[in-house]
Parts: C-alpha cells; structure tokens; sequence
C-alpha cells in the first residue's frame, strides 16, 4: 500500500507500507525552486491518516528531513515480529551415559568404583519429564494489530521397551523394575541378569534380553550376547561380547588376540591387548591399547598422562587421543579418523552407480536410434516391439534417476564434511612408527615428535602444538 502527499501538483512524499504490515518506508521528493519541501507534521498527519499508529520512528524523519535526503526510500517504522515459543524439553531422572565415564584423579588413575553404571528403576519409577512447549509470543503490525507467534513443538518421548507415557504426555515411566536403558535418546527398561561368579563352564555362553551384570570374569571362548548394558567386575580373556548398548569392563580385556568385543553404544575398559573393539559410540580405556584393532563412530580416548596406544589399528569418526601415540621401539601404529565406512561405501556405490547408468544409457541411444530406423522402414519384428518401448522408458526414466544419484552424492558430502574437525591428539610424544589418516590422506612420522594435534585441512595435513594441559 502506498500514500502519496500531494500539494496541488506537487507530489512531496510518497509513504510505502509493505504487504505484510510489519514496515514502513518513506521517498521524498526532491522540491522545485518554487516549491516548498515536506515537512515533519505534514509526514505525520499522513501516517496518522492511515491508521499507522505502531513502531514510527520520529527521529529517523527529522533526520531525512534535515539532511535532505531525496528520493531514496527510507524505513520509518517497523512493527515488532512475533517469536515462536520454545520447543519442549526434557528433564532425565537419572545419569545420562556421558555422565557415568570414569574419572581420572591427579596421580592418573582411573576411579571405576565409585561408577553405577547399570542404573536401577523400580516400576512405576519417573524415568524422563517432559516441560511443555511454551506458546508464541505476539507481535504488533504498524496498524497496531496483534500478531499471535507460533507456538513451540511438543516434541515426543523415544520410549523404548517397558516404558509407558502418561495420558498428559509429559511424564514417562517404568513398567517393570529393571535396568535403565539409555542408547541414542531412547530410553528402556530391562532386565538385569547377574552372574555372582565368572562366566565358565559353570555358567556357559549367555544369550538373552536385558541388561547384564558379571561379577567375575568372562573366560576364553566364551560369549555374552545381550540387547540391554553389560557391566563386567573383573577381566575379559579372548571372549566375544555382542551388546546393544553400552559395555563397562572394569579389568582389562586380553588373550591371545581372539577376542571380540562390540557395543551399539559405547564401550569402557581399563586396558586392552590384542583384540577387536567395535563401538557404535566413544571408546574409553582407562590406561593402554597395545596391538588392538579400534573401530568407533565417536572418539577413541585413552585416559590418563601414561595413556598409550602403540601398534595395531585405531579408526575413529571424530577423535583419536592418548598421551603417548606409538612406542620408542618404532612399532608401526596406524591412526584414522574421519572414518565412517558406510558413507564412504554409499559413497562409491553411488559414483559406481552413476557410471553405469551414463555407460548403459549412450549404449542403448545407439540401439534406440537403429530400432526407430526398422520401425519407420516397417522392417521391425514384433519381438522387438517390447524391447524397442523397455529402451524408451530407461531413457526417459534416466535423467531423474541421475538427478537422484547426485543429490544423494551431495547428501553424502555433506555428511562427510561434518568429519572436517576430526583430529589426533598426541598429548606428550608421537613416536615414529605412527600413521596418521585422514580418509585417503596421511602422514607418517619418521621422527619424534612432542605433544600435537594433527588435524586436515584441504586435502593438507598440518601438525600444531597440543597446548592442553
């Protein structure tokens, strides 16, 4: 909507309220030599005319006025927006699993007594609160009329097994006592199975629903395979774990290398020596990773300032950090990070994928175009009629198809992008012996080198000092 100030033939200003309500822009014209120029009370008596009554900002208009400036348009007035309110959050009532990883104390021990690490709930128990969305805060136009804001979302529970949502939708509670799962915001119950002794011949290979609880220690060539937490008092000797959730090895996990041990969440042990870790969260070991095969989707962490990881191989999404990287003996010691093997495998799926269709699709223009030429010679046998439309129909199908296969290309990018900032942190010595990978790059050490953080950047890898403490 425009207003446009008119003395006899002279147009003095023209006042723009924009199609949402929320502005208001004035032009004045610049004055002839016999004209008079606008003036404040002439501006105001047409903004009041039209009902704008909101947000007008006087001082703005008497600095146009008495800078003289002509024929440029200038904000006048600007209603307030309305805010959307904020979206419900969540209140947990009980540690969140970042929560519960073990401490280091000052002399460089690894406190796991003090840990709870399989959390208990009797049924009925309040597991998560959920505060409501708050409603939108209104706004004003220039008009003076209330805008009403949207409102927040109520963002729903992830509730797992044996949980229930009260009939408010804001409380959520357990079914039945057991055990508090909490894996990639989702939170379940289960069971909690506890062995008093080790797992042996007295006990045999565990497969089942919950969460478990070993007071001793799980023996060679024995498996535990559960859906809930795995707690372990004692050690692990070159024994298979397959757990859905998290795993807390308070003694070590050792052998003659046959192990395996692999968690849906995060995976904390005191040591470890020649096995296979796979964690779909953090890995976190309390002291050294000597000769292991680490695979994380977060960070691997070796705590403590005699933390070390020497030989074998370490692939993280994010971070691969330790005090001590590799050993003064040179032992190779291949580090990666800015590792996720299934995006990287959709990856070249795709560009497999893209090739093909392009290949198959200048081969079939050729056949199309000597199938066209017989069909209009009327030399076309019947059989070929329905190769002849299968053809058409891939060509035409295969403009979108590829279109698919770059935005899912993209998609991927984008992802792998994210893993920019992985890092590898030496915080005392990396020793020569050491690869450091990030994705197809890499550097090897061939000498010693003091506490730094490597980290790449443009298909460059550049070494600075690690300042940490």
């Amino acid at each position: 909507m425009s207003i446009s100030k008119t003395t006899n033939t002279q147009v003095k200003f023209q006042i723009t309220v924009a199609k949402d309500s929320m502005s208001v822009s004035i032009i004045i014209k610049k004055p002839l030599a016999n004209e008079s120029p606008a003036t404040f009370d002439e501006i105001m008596s047409a903004i009041d005319d039209e009902g704008i009554v909101f947000g007008i900002n006087e001082e703005i208009i008497h600095t146009i006025l008495k800078d003289n400036i002509y024929n440029n348009p200038t904000k006048i007035a600007d209603g307030e927006k309305p805010k959307r309110g904020n979206n419900s959050v969540f209140k947990f009532h009980f540690d969140t699993a970042r929560d519960y990883k073990p401490q280091v104390d000052d002399d460089g021990h690894i406190d796991y007594k003090n840990i709870n690490f399989i959390q208990n709930v009797e049924e009925g128990g309040v597991l998560v609160t959920r505060i409501p969305a708050q409603s939108g805060i209104p706004g004003t136009n220039v008009f003076g009329k209330k805008i009403q804001g949207p409102d927040g979302r109520n963002l729903p529970f992830k509730n797992g097994a044996n949980t229930e949502i009260s009939e408010d939708g804001n409380t959520l509670t357990a079914k039945c006592s057991g055990a508090i799962v909490f894996l990639y915001n989702k939170v379940s119950v289960n069971d909690v199975m506890l062995i008093k002794g080790d797992v042996d011949f007295n006990v045999g290979n565990l497969d089942c629903r919950g969460s478990v609880r070993v007071n001793g220690t799980v023996k060679t060539g024995f498996s535990i395979k559960t859906d809930g937490d795995l707690e372990v008092n004692s050690n692990v000797q070159d024994a298979n774990l397959d757990v859905k959730g998290n795993i807390m090895v308070k003694g070590g996990f050792f052998g003659k290398g046959d192990g395996v041990m692999k968690a849906g969440g995060e995976i904390y042990v005191k040591f470890a020596e020649g096995q296979k870790i796979i964690a779909g969260g953090d890995v976190i070991i309390g002291g050294e990773a000597i000769n292991c095969h680490i695979e994380s989707q977060g960070n691997i962490i070796v705590k403590g300032p005699k933390g070390k990881i020497v030989g074998g191989v370490a692939k993280a999404k994010k971070e691969i950090r330790a005090s001590y990287l590799g050993s003064e003996s040179g032992t190779f010691t291949e580090l990666v990070v800015a590792y996720n093997a299934e995006l990287m495998k959709n990856y070249h799926d795709c560009i497999q994928e893209q090739a093909r269709l392009t290949a198959d699709g200048e081969r079939i223009k050729e056949v199309l175009v000597g199938l066209v030429r017989l069909k209009l010679d009327n030399k076309l046998p019947a059989d070929k009629v329905e190769v002849m439309n299968k053809l058409k129909e891939f060509n035409t199908d295969l403009p979108e198809n590829l279109k698919k296969l770059d935005e899912e290309i993209e998609t991927i990018k984008i992802e792998l992008k994210k893993l920019d900032d992985a890092q590898i942190v030496a915080e005392k010595i990396v020793y020569p012996g050491v690869k450091a990978s990030f994705g197809l790059v890499y550097r090897e050490f061939n000498t010693e080198g003091q506490k730094c953080v490597v980290r790449q950047e443009n298909g460059q890898i550049y070494i600075s000092e690690y300042v940490g403490k």
